[in-house]
Order: C-alpha cells, then structure tokens, then sequence
C-alpha cells in the first residue's frame, strides 16, 4: 500500500511528537523511585531535576521553534537527537547526583524545545495551511500515544535490567525518534525564510505578535486552560479520593479520562471545515468548564465517569484545536517561534495551578475552591475565544503599530 507524502511526514513529526513526550517527560515518574532506591539520592533532588527540565523547556521553546522556522526540520530533529539523546544518556551514567541533574535538564530542555508539539504542530500546519486539521489531527492522535507506550515500556525495562540501563535505552530511543523524524519530516520552514529574505530578531517578533489584540487574547487562553488542566490534572486522584471513590477507582477513572482524550481527536478536520476553529474550541472549553462541576460530585461512581469522558474528550480536542487557532493567529514568518512562547505561557500557568490548588485545599480542607479556580481558568479561555477575531487561515504579517 502506498503512503502518500503527507501521511509519511505527519508520520514522522508524530514519532517525534512520542519520543519528545515519552523519553523524559512520561518515564521520569517510573524511573524516579528506582534511582532513589539504587543510589541514595532523594527524591527531592531528583524532583529537582525535571523541574529545572521544565523551566528549561519553557525558556527554550522559542528558540527551539525560531531553528525550525530557519533551518527546518532535518536540522531541528537532528540537534535534538544528538544533544537531547546524548545528554539523556549522560545522565544514565551519571556518578552524582549533581551531574545526573545537570545531564538531564540539559536533555529535557534541547528534546523539549525541539521536538514538542509547538514544533511539530507548526510543521504540520505548513503542510496543509488551507486545511490545517487535516495535519495537526492525526499528529495529535500520535502524541496521545507517547504515555501508553513509554510508562509500561519504561517499568518492564528498569525492572528486567536497572534503571540506568533503562535510561540509556531511552536515550538510544529518543535519539533513533528524532534522527528518523528528521528524514521524514526535514522541512517546516516558514515559506520567506530563505537566505535572501531579511532576518527579524526574535525579541521584536516577539513584540509585534504582542501589537495584536488577538495574540494576547491567544495568550490569555493559553493561561487559563492551562492553569485549569494543570490543577485538574495534578488533583484528579485525591478529589475523587476526597470526596469518596476508593484509591484503586479513583485512579482507574483517571486512566480512563486519559484513554478518551483520543475521543477529542477524531474526525476534527470535517468539524474545523463546517464550523471553524474558534466556536469547537470554546466548546471544548465549555465541557472542561463542565467537567468541573461533575468533579464536585464525584464520589458517586456514574458522576466521576462523566468527568472522566468530558473532561477527557475536552482536553483532546484542546490541543488540537488550540494549535490551529494559533496558527490562524500568529505571523506565518515566525510562526513556531511564538507557538513556541505562547506554549511557555501556558506551561508557567499549568505549574501555577497545582501549586495554588494545593494552597487552597491546605488553607480550606477541601479541593471545592480550587475547583471553582479550576473552572474559572477554563471558562476564561473560553471567553478570550469567543472575543478573538482571528480565523484559522493563514498567520497574519503583524506589524508594530
């Protein structure tokens, strides 16, 4: 059977997509125990670790996103396949605690800022800019998979041979990812970025995406939706704990939130084609909104399966959704770039929330407030949606005014 060019390309920035997800991001949690265990380093200093991994990302993404807008793909993949992958491995070598924090930060930082969605969603978006979904659908239906494949594999590797061993066959995985992706994926250069073209310093691409009044209220719909998921997610166990469900249930409800979060990916390029981008995407914001409240009641076992279905089918349709509405929004020149800053936004609200929420809940002795801050923060990207006059063309070419 034939693979036309478009399905091998999204094929490759989906492969990307799961290793940049999977061989840090996702089996950090599996591994994390195991090297305590084995070396004495605690689980503060680890945790200390992927959370500089994070900041890294974050400050990086822009950076990571203007290499792809320049150089395209081949390039982009490659360097995160030979830092990210080698500093990975590094770090499954590591005799200290101090150098197996700085060898993993580093590779978090270089396979995050150059391999995550802000890079491939971008990349994909060029392939099909008259029908962006038709792309970026089926490369988020990839990266759903980054969990399922890279938390069981990662436990079944560090229990046959260790965890440094498991790390390094991480590192050779990531590597392999992304050199792969960079032969099937090698362009996503902005269409002007050719060597005549005039090169624009980040920073002022940076301020005239600003200028605009639809990239702040991009920006502000990034903050409150990840400010919401970020709560949500982080508490999902211990409310429905809270509020009654046993532990074993409560998590087996949250693994199923996570299943249907495919249910949200599906079938998005017929429903962006009839009805547009911005009313899908408040919709989705609404059921996240929803969600919330089923959440209050979810000590009852049909009401936290609710949360689990829409909840789950609002925050994959989100991703999605949330990329080609960026990609409507923001200049085509620049457009990973600033996919790439507006991500970080959204990251830095997406930590916030959990750290509020657990404020809140020690300060109050329940989860009912930080829930109501969790349903805010949805409902305010939704609004900043409804307020956005912005379609999912073509990114605009901004100009200070």
């Amino acid at each position: 059977m034939r693979v036309s060019p478009l399905h091998r390309t999204v094929g490759g920035l989906g492969l990307a997509t799961i290793v940049s997800y999977g061989g840090w991001y996702y089996s950090f949690g599996v591994l994390v125990r195991p090297i305590a265990d084995d070396t004495g380093w605690t689980v503060a200093e680890l945790g200390a670790a992927y959370a500089i991994g994070h900041l890294l990302v974050g400050g990086g993404s822009a950076l990571g996103g203007r290499l792809l807008d320049r150089r395209g793909g081949r390039t982009t993949f490659g360097f995160g396949a030979v830092l990210g992958g080698g500093m990975l491995g590094a770090a499954a070598v590591a005799p200290t605690v101090l150098m197996f924090g700085i060898c993993f930060a580093v590779a978090a930082a270089v396979v995050g800022a150059t391999s995550s969605y802000h890079i491939t969603m971008a990349a994909a978006r060029r392939l099909r800019p008259d029908r962006p979904a038709k792309a970026i659908g089926p490369l988020t239906i990839y990266g759903a998979l980054a969990s399922p494949i890279f938390l069981p594999l990662t436990a079944v590797l560090v229990e046959a041979f260790g965890w440094r061993v498991a790390l390094g066959a991480l590192a050779l995985t990531t590597a392999s990812g992304l050199g792969i992706a960079a032969v099937l994926a090698p362009d996503g250069r902005a269409a002007d970025a050719s060597p005549e073209a005039a090169p624009v310093r980040l920073s002022t691409a940076i301020r005239r995406a600003w200028a605009d009044p639809d990239a702040r209220l991009l920006t502000l719909m990034f903050l409150g939706y990840g400010f919401g998921s970020g709560l949500i997610l982080t508490y999902q166990v211990p409310i429905m704990v809270d509020f009654g469900l046993p532990l074993a249930t409560a998590s087996l409800v949250a693994g199923g939130r996570g299943f249907m979060q495919l249910t949200g990916r599906v079938g998005l390029d017929r429903i962006v084609t009839r009805f547009g981008v911005r009313r899908p995407l408040a919709v989705a914001a609404g059921l996240a909104t929803l969600s919330c409240a089923l959440l209050v009641g979810s000590g009852t076992l049909v009401v936290a399966v609710a949360f689990a279905a829409i909840a789950g089918a609002s925050m994959g349709s989100n991703s999605p959704l949330a990329g080609i509405h960026a990609s409507g929004i923001l200049p085509e020149r620049d457009l990973a770039a600033l996919m790439g800053a507006v991500h970080a936004a959204g990251a830095a609200a997406s930590a916030a929330g959990p750290l509020i929420g657990g404020v809140v809940r020690t300060a109050t002795g329940s989860y009912v407030i930080a829930i109501a801050l969790a349903a805010a923060g949805f409902a305010l990207a939704g609004v900043a949606v409804l307020r956005t006059t912005a379609s999912a063309g073509v990114g605009r070419d901004l100009t200070i005014p």
